[in-house]
């Protein structure tokens, strides 16, 4: 099978605490044979003084160019200080800017084939304000995986939430495939969860004319897009909020992964999915990799064409 997972972009705040964000990051790119490039963004320290924030006089240019050497010396003594090899490094990049554009950037620059981020931010903050990977979630056009936690490679249980609308589909597909490259071992446990709620088309009908018909849809669905990868997919149907049900049967199976794809193209499907794979990034306690959709080419702005189509080549 042909390596998809060639560079993992790790987004890093350089910290003791970002430790288990790089080693997951680099547990991946080892089970893939791939490379990781580290990635950190500084930001200005903004000083509130009773009116408009402001940038103090510290952060000219001259001093950003000091604050970087030290950045760049702690991302040395991390790499040092987690023992990742000189062959196992595509790069490293220390810019000043905000961390979600300059991941995105240089996701896009780098050709990266992931992107790993850490979600350890305030959860009350994150809700209100967004965090660094939602945003990364909502603007990236490759794999974004989420680190809550330990994540040891390869995963044992897998959880992937599906919807069976094309969209899921496609993204359902692409998450086999890199769960194949990732663990060839035939123990791992692999869930497909559709969940039915009172939003579902021709759930208006009787109650008895749709008994057990969830369930068929979802086997046949499972049938038609797992037939290339080498594990057995299980599936289950959950009722009520998707959110919810998602992070409950996550918690009950113990699941080590959620994949799940994010928004669709456009209207109440774009709404929907990017809601539910927001949700579970912010609010939930399990590592996520989410799967954006591959857009096509005409959805792309004439010169975004050339750089999309590249990108997007990598899951095609």
């Amino acid at each position: 099978m042909e390596r998809k997972i060639k560079t993992v972009l790790i987004g890093t705040s350089l910290t003791e605490m970002s430790d288990p964000v790089v080693r997951a990051g680099l547990a991946v790119a080892r089970a893939a044979g791939a490379q990781v490039m580290l990635v950190h963004a500084f930001q200005p320290q903004v000083v509130y003084g009773g009116g408009a924030p402001y940038v103090p006089e510290v952060f000219l240019e001259e001093s950003i160019d000091a604050e970087r050497a030290v950045v760049e010396r702690r991302m040395t003594e991390q790499i040092a200080r987690l023992g990742i090899r000189e062959e196992e490094l595509a790069g490293r990049r220390v810019e000043f800017g905000a961390p979600h554009r300059i991941l995105t950037e240089t996701a896009a620059t780098a050709a990266a084939d992931l992107v790993v981020v850490g979600s350890a931010e305030s959860p009350r903050m994150a809700k209100v304000f967004g965090s660094t990977a939602d945003r990364v979630v909502r603007k990236s056009l490759r794999p974004v995986l989420v680190v809550r936690g330990p994540l040891e490679m390869p995963p044992e249980r897998v959880l992937l939430p599906v919807d069976l609308s094309p969209v899921s589909a496609e993204a359902f597909r692409r998450g086999l495939d890199l769960l194949g490259e990732l663990s060839p071992s035939p123990d791992l446990r692999l869930e497909a969860l559709y969940v039915v709620t009172g939003h579902d088309p021709g759930l208006l009908g009787p109650g008895e004319a749709r008994e057990g018909e969830e369930a068929r849809d979802l086997d046949r669905f499972v049938t038609r897009n797992s037939f290339r990868s080498p594990h057995k997919v299980e599936t289950r149907v959950g009722h009520g909020e998707v959110e919810d049900v998602i992070r409950a049967r996550s918690a009950e199976w113990d699941a080590d992964l959620i994949v799940l794809g994010t928004h669709g193209r456009g209207g109440f499907e774009r709404f929907l999915l990017g809601s539910v794979a927001s949700d579970v990034v912010r609010r939930g306690s399990t590592n996520v990799l989410v799967i954006p959709p591959v857009v096509e080419v005409g959805e792309v702005k004439p010169a975004l064409r050339a750089e999309a189509v590249a990108s997007l080549l990598v899951f095609a």
